[in-house]
């Protein structure tokens, strides 16, 4: 079912914007977070293990709410991108971008003629509706939202030039691969990421574009919206089930512990 990208809308009137992260390619939990009222579920394609025919059943379960589906692909292959939008997906993240001809090359391969190279095939296939949105191709450029991840000290030296590139909506940091990139994995806190983190939201911000990322030390989600981050994403399924698994679990042993002789 085509409908109007409302994640992309409500960036675009500057109110700001929660995505989960979706790995475990199960429909169901696409449902529920859709309706529990994310404004973004993040099909995660690129750690995540579900093939194109579940991307397909999770983007279907999404509908049941308003959330919008960005899929993560696994890389910037066009064919790839093709096959993932002409599936459904409202929106395109796309990992470790590290130039602006990448950018470009990403943009192209994502947009119908003459703005781009897409490949037509739009009476068929999903994302119009098998043909039920008769002005699909028309809207298609228009209504996708395209997210690129800086995601290393290089990609932060080009930031401005990526960012800058037109039809390039949202440009999200990628703090954790960056910090890895500086030798300091899993240490976002640390000076040096600080640094590239702050080099690449002055380019991105002279750029005009919004930007995305994730929490960090001492910036939880509401604190990087007061930064001026558009677009935040926080947990992934996984994580939240296996935390509210583990709650459950420890809340029992605690309780029979204390109830017992």
């Amino acid at each position: 079912m085509f409908r109007d990208n409302a994640l992309k809308a409500k960036i675009a009137r500057g109110e700001p914007t929660l995505g989960v992260w979706l790995q475990m390619s199960e429909p169901s939990i696409a449902e529920i977070a859709s309706l529990v009222g994310y404004d973004c579920l993040i099909l995660d394609n690129e750690h995540g293990f579900a093939s194109l025919d579940t991307t397909v059943h999770m983007m279907r379960a999404a509908q049941a709410g308003n959330a919008t589906c960005m899929v993560r692909c696994p890389g910037s292959d066009g064919d790839y991108m093709k096959r993932v939008l002409d599936a459904g997906a409202e929106a395109l993240m796309i990992p470790m971008v590290e130039s602006a001809e990448e950018a470009r090359a990403i943009v192209d391969a994502c947009r119908y003629p003459p703005q781009g190279r897409r490949g037509y095939s739009a009476p068929t296939v999903r994302a119009s509706g098998y043909g039920a949105a008769p002005d699909y191709a028309k809207r298609a450029n228009e209504n996708l939202l395209i997210c690129l991840q800086l995601e290393s000290h290089t990609a932060v030296a080009e930031a401005e030039a990526i960012a800058a590139v037109d039809g390039v909506d949202l440009v999200f940091i990628g703090v954790a691969d960056l910090s890895g990139s500086l030798g300091l994995l899993e240490q976002p806190g640390e000076a040096k990421v600080t640094a590239q983190i702050n080099a690449a939201e002055a380019a991105i911000r002279k750029a005009g574009k919004p930007m995305g990322t994730i929490p960090r030390p001492g910036h939880s989600l509401t604190d990087l919206v007061a930064e001026g981050y558009s677009f935040v994403a926080g947990l992934a399924d996984a994580y939240l089930i296996r935390a509210g698994m583990q709650a459950d679990v420890e809340a029992f042993r605690a309780g029979v512990g204390s109830g017992s002789k």
